[in-house]
């Protein structure tokens, strides 16, 4: 397990805490591309946010090891896969919820950048492995 682990759960906790982290993830990831809005057009945001929240779990467990999760990660995969995410999309995922943490920890400081990156680089290699 990676020392960054414990940081970065501790700052999902927070972030998590935090009221309108979900809302600000959105707003930015939304922001980010025209296409991706246009992927959300219909979304049931508060079943969104909730499936979001729990998958951050899940991609965080798949970092430290977690085994199990790891056919979880690759049926998100395929669901992504399914809604013609392209794997650019990933990124920009991964740009705005690190913009979100970074409004939203109350103790964010600049190495939880990169230890959130680290820890989300797993599972997002492990979805894009399915296409």
């Amino acid at each position: 397990m990676s020392v960054h682990y414990d940081q970065v759960v501790a700052s999902y906790h927070r972030c998590r805490e935090s009221a309108g982290f979900f809302d600000t993830f959105y707003d930015l990831l939304l922001g980010k591309s025209a296409e991706i809005a246009g992927m959300f057009v219909n979304t049931d945001f508060k079943r969104q946010k909730l499936m979001l929240r729990e998958s951050l779990i899940e991609v965080l467990n798949l970092y430290c090891g977690v085994e199990s999760v790891r056919e979880e990660i690759l049926a998100l995969g395929r669901r992504h896969v399914e809604l013609k995410v392209r794997p650019a999309h990933f990124e920009l995922w991964l740009d705005a919820l690190c913009e979100a943490i970074e409004r939203h920890d109350p103790e964010y400081e600049p190495g939880l950048k990169p230890a959130w990156r680290a820890a989300l680089r797993p599972a997002i290699d492990l979805m894009l492995s399915v296409r």
